[in-house]
């Protein structure tokens, strides 16, 4: 802090904030989550233990998108000390209205492309609809912005891959998927035990995406209609490669239909019939991975995954294994400002996780390359599932 007065301002400003923010998580316990994983995690009361401020500078964010999902103001941008949310856009001019309320923002913009040009904004989260994502986020580095996005990276397209890969490479700016799994407890604690030797070569690994909805979610340009499962394949293959930072080499896959109306032939812009999807990866480390996207099971909800290795495994949080002494498996301490929001909480920590690599000057976690390595195995999937389950190469991407 560059004083003692700073300091206290800033941390008197977090103390207020986090009394608001309790209040504001106890109104949003008692609505109902009208989408599965948006339900808000419980308020945990040791959340911020520990949390100490890396610097009072403040990045200017802008923020683009708030559809159906609102995903624009989910994350808790606005809530973080080290943020000021100086700009914000939709499409829509009464869905514009209602990001800058949420977000406290004053300026907005009709669109992305008018956005970027605002020589005030640092970084940009792009939370538009999934088809625009490696556009928006290549019109963003192009402007010399970093960006965050979320998920998946790319909808469907390889070249579109390369492209986004080769964008954020040249650029040497920051670049994070924001993949829930990532922070959800359980995909922590499971990477911070792999990376710490606790496992040895992960053997097996799986990763499942339950997400039932008969009647379509609506989506800019009906692009969530009869979707193809597996081209929204992260929140399960973060469970492989969130974990071990490495990659799929091939797969095979097959996939089903619950006979909904939008998955029947004709009847979307993809000519997909199938509403579940499950996928099995070949890895870098020569292992097994089961990866699948299911809507059509109804009593099931939610992401999870397992991961099994040579010295040992884990399911949730419960580690079995030779390991006697086990790292840190809890999340990093989140600003008293801060709530972790939905998707298992996962959502305040992703943005903060952002918020540090930029002051902090480091790669974030979920980086460009695991942004891809979780995306485009699923896309290669999807062709596997159209041709009877062949087996097909996996584009490999690295930083």
């Amino acid at each position: 802090m560059k004083n003692s007065t700073s300091r206290r301002s800033f941390l008197h400003a977090l103390g207020m904030g986090a009394a608001a923010l309790g209040l504001k998580n106890a109104a949003a316990a008692e609505e109902k989550p009208k989408i599965q994983g948006f339900e808000e995690a419980p308020a945990d009361p040791d959340a911020a233990k520990n949390w100490k401020p890396v610097s009072d500078r403040k990045i200017r964010v802008g923020i683009v998108g708030y559809g159906t999902c609102r995903f624009g103001a989910a994350f808790g941008f606005q809530d973080h000390p080290n943020v000021d949310v100086v700009a914000v856009s939709d499409l829509f001019p009464d869905r514009c209205a209602a990001l800058a309320k949420a977000c406290r923002c004053e300026k907005t913009y009709p669109s992305l492309e008018e956005m970027v040009k605002d020589d005030r904004i640092e970084a940009i989260f792009v939370a538009t609809d999934a088809p625009s994502h490696a556009r928006h986020c290549i019109e963003v580095l192009k402007h010399g912005k970093h960006v965050t996005c979320a998920v998946p990276a790319v909808w469907g397209s390889l070249e579109d891959a390369h492209k986004l890969f080769e964008a954020v490479k040249t650029s040497g700016l920051k670049y994070m998927m924001m993949e829930t799994s990532c922070f959800r407890a359980d995909c922590y604690a499971m990477r911070q035990v792999y990376q710490a030797g606790g496992f040895g070569k992960l053997i097996y690994s799986e990763g499942e995406y339950y997400h039932f909805h008969s009647q379509q979610i609506g989506s800019y340009k009906d692009w969530r209609v009869g979707c193809i499962p597996l081209w929204y394949p992260t929140h399960s293959t973060a469970y492989y490669v969130g974990v071990t930072d490495k990659p799929f080499t091939s797969v095979s896959c097959t996939g089903s239909s619950a006979g909904f109306p939008s998955y029947r032939p004709g009847a979307n812009a993809y000519n997909n019939v199938f509403t579940d999807q499950i996928a099995l990866f070949e890895t870098a480390e020569g292992g097994t991975s089961r990866m699948l996207m299911c809507k059509g099971i109804r009593e099931k909800g939610g992401e999870t995954g397992r991961v099994f290795g040579e010295q040992g495994w884990m399911e949730d949080t419960e580690y079995r294994g030779s390991m006697k002494k086990l790292p840190d498996i809890r999340r990093p301490p989140l600003p008293p400002t801060v709530g972790p929001g939905g998707h298992g909480g996962s959502h305040g920590h992703l943005s903060n996780e952002f918020i540090l690599s930029i002051l902090e000057d480091r790669t974030p976690l979920v980086n460009i390359a695991q942004a891809l390595n979780m995306t485009v195995g699923g896309i290669v999937a999807a062709e596997s599932a159209l041709k009877d389950g062949e087996r097909l190469q996996v584009p490999q991407f690295g930083v």
